[in-house]
């Protein structure tokens, strides 16, 4: 019976790319080709491998057996197969009579014979030929080198794919990814006859299993974007410029390991779906993961890559399973961009035992070279069944606006990933991915309402330019799933439920949506760049409050309205009043999540949140009190104080507290509760004049009440009628 050793290879970690790819590569060749009962997991960043080798077996198989994949790209200028080329590890290849070169030597040799057949027939166009090239080489490679030109591209309907973890190709801008492979092979394997010290070569695959010791490193010879510390360049070192360090048998590893990311082309591919997507783990750049950066390093990032860590032993199968599944779907679409990824995650993750995602995203950094930048870690939780149904309410973002063809999230990532897009662009939507991949990582209410709050300020920029259409209404369930049962989500949803589903014929002025965005809800949501309604600037919240309210009452008295158009599907409670009065609540976070809940159909939901009250919380300003009275949106009936009345509006109070006149505001209120045939309970407000309560107390004016707590309101502010026992008693 065989042993089995558990082996800890600390040189292979998720960070950077090179050294993950280096850990697939290890478990990849040792099952294949030495121990098909292999398993392997990740633990503490640190890569685990459980085989029948232990450490020193280990080093003596990739010395003696291990048999490379031959990685070989004829289409492509540098890749030795050409006369300027460097042919060196070629001809050293070739010409080896080492046994385990014997399927890449036929490979290279089928290759020539490819390359000379396609340059006679003298094709129009370089690329022709190049296409002509890859084309047969998958007709005539052997089938154990198949792997590789299946991970380098893709041949569709459409053209030629190529996934960013190889470039365009197998090349990075002028460099080649196989000829630098099979020099690196050479040196690890001790291919070339003038550096015969099979000491470096031992001192160098100790440092890439178990990073231990001091390998010597082999200069001039880049590792690309995979590495991008190891490029050299200036201030590399501790002189002003450095050569490029490569240890051999990183490299050779890594490419073996990123063949397990072979790409295929998906046979139903959507209008929508990312070239990009058919390679697995593979999707367009999100703006989130940039927020040191500037816009225009979004705009230069060509795809994201997510690398998936997993820490339950899996065996070579079950990992070729997973990677099998990297092209997600959301619903009925393929996903197309990182924050796509992360909202199908959200549901794949735990299933197929995966914990995390390193992310990595592909940036130009020097010319037209690009770089593996670490954009973060995406934790799976344990349990995300939860997590995944709030992230259903995302679809909104995705549906189609009635009968016109506008997906307003997809529409928005399309101008911000244009080179000309106006200036910050951007920053807006790099806020809604990272808001929305946070919420699909964390689950939390909160997060979804940064997700509303990013959404938000994303359709403010587009109210000024009109560059697309408004979003249009989203489903209650970002209620439902974004009540975190905060005082300013309650504040902010009451506020934001003001008129929403009724029409204008029937309340004659539009919902609270109007005066916050330059908008026309009815017949259909649209731009109206000349609307009056709107008054919403960026201005402090109080005062913009105050100007929602004044606008309401005007035009409200333009319609002959007895009442001010605040009727409401949500409520605000008194003690979540009394808070906003005192200052003790986050009243920008009231704002910015008032706009984007406008959007929420309320319809069939006019529960709202109301808390039923008998009596007034004893900090209860008899002012708001009074104020309030003389702003319901309909008819004032308590029995209890013998009360069946119209109060009819009195919105001249407001332009008082804006200048901080509250004891005036309040003789005005004072007045029309007399006029209706109501006894206030005071004729003082009992509160100092001062301009910033003022606004305070006219903003709080806004918020809609339940009819339930008309009652607590008049026995706060009005006396009790003198015949109230024998009313009682009637």
């Amino acid at each position: 019976m065989n042993q089995f050793y558990e082996l800890e290879l600390r040189g292979c970690t998720p960070d950077p790319l090179m050294a993950y790819l280096k850990a697939l590569g290890i478990f990849r060749l040792v099952a294949k080709q030495k121990d098909p009962r292999a398993r392997a997991w990740w633990q503490h960043d640190t890569f685990f491998l459980h085989s029948i080798l232990d450490r020193d077996a280990l080093k003596e198989f990739f010395l003696e057996e291990y048999r490379p994949t031959p990685i070989v790209t004829p289409w492509n200028g540098g890749s030795g197969f050409y006369p300027r080329d460097n042919q060196d590890a070629i001809h050293i290849l070739c010409s080896s009579d080492d046994n385990r070169l014997q399927l890449y030597q036929h490979t290279i040799l089928t290759a020539k014979k490819i390359k000379v057949i396609a340059e006679a027939r003298k094709a129009r166009t370089a690329k022709e030929t190049k296409d002509m090239i890859r084309a047969q080489c998958r007709v005539q490679f052997p089938d154990d080198a198949l792997d590789w030109l299946d991970a380098a591209y893709v041949i569709t309907t459409e053209g030629t794919k190529y996934p960013p973890l190889f470039g365009s190709g197998g090349n990075d801008g002028r460099l080649d990814f196989s000829n630098n492979f099979m020099q690196n092979l050479v040196s690890a394997l001790n291919l070339d006859k003038r550096s015969n010290d099979r000491a470096i070569v031992r001192s160098q695959i100790t440092a890439t299993l178990f990073n231990e010791g001091s390998p010597q490193f082999v200069k001039e010879r880049s590792t690309g974007f995979y590495n991008p510390s190891s490029v050299g360049g200036p201030n590399a070192s501790v002189g002003f410029t450095d050569n490029a360090l490569t240890n051999p048998w990183d490299y050779v590893l890594m490419f073996e390991g990123a063949l397990m990311f072979a790409g295929a082309a998906a046979r139903r591919l959507s209008s929508q779906a990312s070239s990009k997507a058919v390679f697995p783990f593979t999707v367009d750049n999100s703006a989130a993961g940039y927020g040191t950066s500037v816009d225009s390093e979004y705009g230069d990032s060509s795809a994201e890559f997510w690398m998936p860590l997993w820490e339950q032993p899996a065996n070579l199968q079950e990992l070729e399973y997973l990677v099998s599944e990297g092209r997600a779907q959301i619903g009925r679409r393929q996903v197309s961009s990182g924050t796509d990824f992360a909202r199908a995650v959200s549901g794949l993750g735990t299933e197929r035992g995966v914990s995390q995602f390193q992310r990595y995203g592909f940036l130009k950094r020097n010319g037209k070279a690009y770089l593996a930048a670490p954009l973060g870690r995406f934790d799976v939780q344990d349990d995300m069944r939860d997590t995944l149904q709030r992230a259903n309410v995302l679809f909104d973002l995705d549906r189609w606006l009635e009968n016109l063809r506008h997906r307003w999230l997809e529409n928005l990532r399309r101008a911000g990933s244009d080179r000309n897009r106006p200036a910050g662009l951007g920053t807006l939507l790099r806020q809604i991915d990272q808001a929305i991949i946070e919420f699909c990582q964390q689950g939390q209410p909160y997060n979804l309402q940064n997700v509303l709050i990013a959404v938000g300020r994303a359709e403010q920029w587009l109210s000024i330019r009109e560059k697309m259409y408004p979003l249009n209404r989203l489903s209650y369930e970002w209620i439902r799933h974004a009540n975190d049962q905060s005082v300013e989500f309650r504040l902010a949803q009451a506020m934001a439920s003001i008129l929403h589903e009724l029409s204008k014929e029937k309340c004659k002025v539009g919902p609270i949506r109007e005066n916050l965005e330059p908008v026309d809800v009815h017949p259909r949501i649209q731009w109206n760049k000349d609307s009056t309604s709107f008054v919403w600037t960026a201005g402090d919240t109080l005062s913009n409050m105050l100007a929602v309210l004044e606008r309401r009452c005007l035009e409200g008295r333009m319609q002959s309205l007895k009442y001010p158009p605040l009727a409401a599907s949500a409520y605000s409670g008194l003690n979540d009043i009394v808070e906003f009065l005192t200052g003790s609540v986050d009243v920008q976070r009231i704002a910015d999540l008032a706009l984007p809940l406008s959007f929420v159909s309320y319809r069939h939901h006019s529960e709202g949140n109301s808390v039923q009250q008998h009596s007034a919380p004893f900090d209860l300003s008899l002012a708001y009190a009074a104020m309030k009275l003389t702003l319901l949106p309909d008819r004032f009936v308590c029995p209890e104080f013998n009360a069946d009345t119209d109060i009819l509006m009195e919105p001249q109070m407001l332009a008082m507290l804006r200048a901080g006149r509250i004891d005036d505001a309040y003789r005005v209120a004072y007045r029309r509760l007399k006029a209706s045939g109501l006894q206030p309970l005071s004729d003082e407000p009992g509160i100092a004049n001062g301009s910033d309560y003022g606004r305070r107390l006219a903003a709080a004016l806004l918020f809609p009440l339940h009819k339930s707590v008309y009652r607590v309101l008049a026995k706060r502010a009005l006396r009790r009628p003198e015949n109230e026992t024998e009313f009682q008693s009637s």
